[in-house]
């Protein structure tokens, strides 16, 4: 065999680092002394040049790229999700903890120059860091000092969680990947809003994993428009406000001190880990309410229920 083995791996490691496609090429006569040339593929959406993306998330469609030359903005982009929504959205929000939006439309995504689809996209103010699961997930829970570190991260949560909530908004889609650790400065920021809503409006998708009881029950009724369920009538009988986002930080919580799920455990996480304060684990308890009306009110009062631990 005389011609060369080409073959690329994209591989995304962190959010800070995404991914890149390596051409490797080998020289297959001389197996001892390799030659590897790296080439990096340029995407375009107009005038926003990047190299790689993340792969597409099991719970969206839409892609992430960091983009060249300006790492402090990303490009998340689709085929077919209109962005417009989140942006509008984030330009009437200004927190420190929540990214700025600077620019959303259509455009033609090219691969060195050669055009692949058009895309719906939203350029973004990039976050830096962890997913705030995987950030725990090689600590020891049973350790008092990581369910210290974990309590004061929901702590600074609750700021731009309960900013957004004062503007009348939901975020509708917590879970680990939209919890992003800054190590650099300690807090946690809200990312991807793009299923937010306003209060008491009608949702636009779910994670089943990370929702809450009324989440789930507005789907039910959303599978019976065919039988004439008008959207008046949904949101009249449920609403949604900032406590659905609470329940959705009741479980992340319970999944970081646990590692486990409360909806495969039910169990209290005591039961689990033995380590995890009295305080706690009534707080957790409050944000796990089945009905809103007996959870944990608000992010402020879940700031100080958290502080007083």
């Amino acid at each position: 065999m005389n011609d060369p083995l080409d073959f690329s791996i994209s591989s995304f490691q962190k959010i800070e680092n995404p991914c890149f496609i390596y051409i490797f090429r080998y020289n297959l006569e001389n197996l001892s002394n390799p030659i590897t040339i790296f080439k990096f593929i340029m995407y375009r959406i107009n005038k926003y040049h990047f190299n790689d993306f993340k792969c597409q998330a099991s719970l969206h469609k839409s892609n992430y790229a960091v983009l060249i030359n300006t790492s402090e903005k990303g490009i998340k982009y689709s085929p077919d999700f209109d962005f417009s929504g989140e942006y509008y959205l984030l330009k009437d929000l200004n927190h420190l903890q929540i990214p700025i939006a600077y620019d959303f439309g259509q455009g033609e995504l090219f691969r060195d120059e050669k055009f692949l689809i058009k895309q719906n996209f939203i350029v973004l103010q990039h976050v830096n860091g962890y997913d705030l699961v995987d950030y725990f997930a090689e600590k020891a829970v049973e350790n008092t000092k990581t369910v210290e570190e974990a309590v004061k991260l929901f702590i600074s949560i609750c700021d731009p969680l309960q900013y957004l909530h004062n503007k009348r908004y939901v975020h509708c889609d917590l879970k680990p990947g939209h919890l992003i650790l800054n190590q650099k400065t300690g807090l946690v920021h809200l990312i991807d809003f793009e299923l937010s809503i306003k209060q008491g409006g009608i949702i636009k998708g779910i994670s089943k994993e990370y929702a809450s009881p009324e989440q789930l029950q507005m789907l039910t009724y959303l599978k019976d428009l065919p039988r004439k369920v008008h959207y008046e009538a949904i949101s009249s009988t449920i609403r949604l406000d900032g406590r659905t986002d609470l329940y959705s930080i009741g479980l992340i919580l319970y999944q970081i001190v646990t590692k486990k799920l409360w909806q495969t455990e039910k169990v209290l996480p005591s039961q689990i880990n033995n380590h995890i304060p009295q305080k706690l684990e009534e707080i957790i308890k409050g944000l796990l309410e089945v009905n809103a009306s007996n959870r944990i009110p608000s992010a402020e009062e879940l700031k100080k229920a958290l502080s007083g631990i």
